[in-house]
């Protein structure tokens, strides 16, 4: 996003509706945050030095390109560069349901634990660019500046437990030993594959506290996440207004194009169907609201779901052999469609097939096995030769 200025008090300390006695407290992740000795909760004067590429201590510049503000020649602003990325991580409606209707508060920290997950992973491809001596090309930094904040409820006031990750646009250059503009190109690259490590340590944690899930999938058998078991697709159904807001602006969109919208286009969708103006009400009375939306049928099922959770002695073990056959059935679902792929494609489809039951490094560690087993070839990427086609290979 461009500009951002009181973005943290205006949007992010405040939850989807407007409370006066709440707001949202932040917290600080990355390697980078803590280079500047920012750590624990955020603040907003820290949050702005930030976006506005300072240090919070000094005050200082970090950047020696301060582009983000550009002037005409009459003073006015022109432009303004990119000067924060917001990512925002949502559980699945049924652990939104069980966490806030439900009442059972360990599912907000299971979230919070697979958004840490997800940002560590996430963070390994933080970038710079690099143009010094001729070059121009992208440098690995494996740090950022990430302000997360979590919320529970949609603006139309609906469950929906979700965190907002906001990383300045900042990377610490080890090489030039300086401060430079974060290259995101890597993390634009791995949304599908940020999300798959996500929603894999979600399913881990919701099934240690006893629940069992269960893989969705739409009418055309395209993975959709994954659900509490026990949870009928109408009570799903009935807490995810803003999703039929954007199924319905999506198919607004093909009927009047005659085709579907690209994945920009659904993001400028959501943002037009969302509403500007924050209901001011309270906290209490939301909860209210959600509760009275339960037929006597369906608060009994909530009941059943969670005594049966609290109840079951349960402490599931990461399946350490299930990561080969993941891989196996990852490398076989691509390469049915693909001679060539990246390496994170496959790591995907693996956390899909085995999602809850596999550990991420496992399943990296598994692909390391195959390179120095010599069915890997890395001259400059990763190809890896698959036994069904032998053209196939992954980057």
């Amino acid at each position: 996003m461009t500009g951002g200025e009181g973005y943290a008090q205006r949007h992010l300390q405040q939850s989807d509706y407007y409370d006066q006695n709440r707001t949202v407290e932040g917290q600080w992740h990355g390697r980078g945050a803590q280079l500047l000795g920012l750590k624990g909760e955020v603040t907003s004067e820290d949050f702005e030095a930030v976006r506005q590429g300072l240090d919070p201590q000094t005050g200082e510049f970090l950047r020696q390109r301060h582009g983000a503000d550009r002037f005409a020649s009459n003073g006015e602003e022109q432009s303004k560069a990119r000067s924060l990325y917001d990512m925002t991580f949502s559980a699945p409606k049924s652990v939104s349901v069980m966490a806030i209707v439900g009442g059972d508060e360990r599912l907000v920290a299971a979230h919070g634990t697979a958004v840490r997950e997800a940002l560590e992973e996430a963070e390994k491809y933080s970038a710079t660019r690099v143009r010094l001596a001729g070059l121009n090309e992208n440098r690995p930094t494996g740090n950022w500046i990430v302000a997360s904040y979590t919320y529970d409820t949609s603006r139309q006031l609906d469950p929906q437990l979700h965190t907002h990750a906001v990383a300045a646009n900042l990377t610490y250059d080890g090489n030039e030993g300086r401060w430079k503009a974060l290259q995101a190109s890597g993390l634009y690259e791995r949304r599908s594959y940020l999300t798959e490590v996500y929603r894999n340590a979600l399913a881990r944690e919701v099934r240690v506290l006893g629940y069992e899930v269960e893989n969705r999938h739409d009418v055309r058998g395209r993975d959709k996440g994954f659900e509490i078991a026990g949870f009928s697709q109408d009570l799903v159904d009935k807490y995810s207004q803003r999703s039929a807001q954007r199924d319905a602006a999506i198919q607004e969109f093909t009927n009047s194009r005659g085709r579907a919208p690209t994945d920009n286009e659904v993001a400028v969708l959501v943002r037009e169907t969302r509403p500007d103006k924050l209901q001011e009400i309270s906290t209490e009375r939301v909860r209210d609201l959600q509760q009275d939306r339960l037929t006597p049928d369906e608060r009994q099922t909530l009941c059943e779901v969670l005594n049966e959770a609290q109840t079951k002695s349960y402490s599931p073990q990461i399946n350490h052999g299930m990561h080969e056959a993941s891989l196996a059935y990852s490398q076989e679902h691509i390469f049915e469609r693909l001679s060539v792929a990246q390496e994170h494609e496959v790591l995907t489809e693996a956390l899909r097939h085995g999602r809850g039951n596999v550990d991420l490094s496992d399943l990296q560690g598994a692909l390391s096995v195959e390179r120095a087993k010599g069915t890997l070839i890395s001259p400059l990427g990763m190809k890896l030769r698959h036994t069904r086609a032998s053209n196939a290979s992954v980057t």
